[in-house]
């Protein structure tokens, strides 16, 4: 398998995961320039795929925005509060 294919693979589980291991990207890409590496990290990052140092270090919600974030925040409300919600009397006109 070229080094290509392995990098298309690491990206497809990166996909997957949502992230990809530093030292297991850093296998694959350390033959390469500094310019090539830096730019195969940020098209990496590009696909909102973060580069962590461990499992631990993996952020599922950093890249969470729209609907979804709305939808989140409001499930960590206990109820008593309504933000991000339109007005009934909005809905309405």
């Amino acid at each position: 398998m070229t080094i290509s294919d392995q990098i298309k693979n690491l990206i497809r589980k990166g996909r997957e995961d949502g992230y990809i291991l530093k030292s297991e990207l850093d296998k694959h890409i350390s033959s390469f320039s500094l310019v090539d590496q830096n730019y195969i990290k940020n098209t990496i990052e590009g696909f909102k795929i973060q580069i962590v140092n461990t499992e631990v270090d993996y952020d599922e919600l950093k890249y969470l925005s729209g609907q979804d974030a709305i939808d989140f925040l409001q499930n960590l409300s206990d109820g008593k509060y309504s933000a991000f919600k339109k007005d009934e009397e909005e809905n309405n006109h």
